[in-house]
């Protein structure tokens, strides 16, 4: 796996569109990699205050086919430390999800996604993440929560808009296996709009 950093530069008019809009950000991510997200295992998260955006993948991306307005800061290969991951490791770690639940709306067919209002509900919603992904959180806390918009075509659904929140805290690997699927390809929905990439930092218990 790769992470590379793109810086944004604001006075491009197609960044510009790409920061308010979250599907034309998923698109120009995937311009780089020429294949569908998740067959290239592709995640993404956006520091909107230095304007960088940090992409997760399995290949390195196109840097001959950048967007305009995007600059390569860094890219560094993560696949030593993927085999050096074993059970009772801790990392620091922060990312930004959408704990939600599903539910019938009436007169419609589908149901739709609900984003969870109770902190405890949020809480307990990652603590499921970590049973399925082969982690356990010593420590966790919420951050700032915001929304992510935008607009898709209207045969897929039309208009996007999602409430996120940031977590932030200490977990501890259980499951090699399932937490390196977890890392790999993100947790929880909204993954082709900047949610669900699992930022991990040393840190020793």
């Amino acid at each position: 796996m790769f992470l590379s950093k793109i810086h944004l530069d604001i006075h491009n008019i197609q960044i510009r569109k790409c920061i308010h809009d979250c599907q034309n950000m998923h698109r120009s991510i995937q311009w780089l990699f020429h294949g569908s997200r998740q067959d290239r295992s592709v995640l993404y998260r956006i520091n909107p205050e230095k304007l960088d955006v940090y992409i997760w993948s399995a290949n390195k991306p196109d840097i001959n086919d950048m967007p305009t307005g995007m600059i390569l800061r860094g890219m560094k290969d993560f696949s030593i430390i993927e085999k050096q991951l074993v059970v009772g490791q801790c990392f620091g770690f922060n990312i930004i999800a959408a704990p939600s639940k599903k539910v019938m709306v009436d007169g419609e067919k589908n149901s739709k996604r609900r984003f969870l209002r109770n902190p405890q509900e949020r809480i307990d919603w990652f603590e499921r993440q970590g049973k399925k992904y082969g982690f356990e959180l010593l420590k966790v806390q919420e951050n700032q929560t915001f929304s992510v918009t935008g607009q898709h075509r209207e045969e897929n659904g039309g208009k996007i808009h999602c409430q996120v929140i940031e977590f932030q805290g200490i977990l501890r690997i259980r499951k090699c296996e399932d937490f390196q699927i977890g890392w790999k390809y993100g947790i929880g929905p909204g993954k082709a709009y900047g949610q669900g990439l699992l930022m991990l930092c040393n840190h020793n218990v």
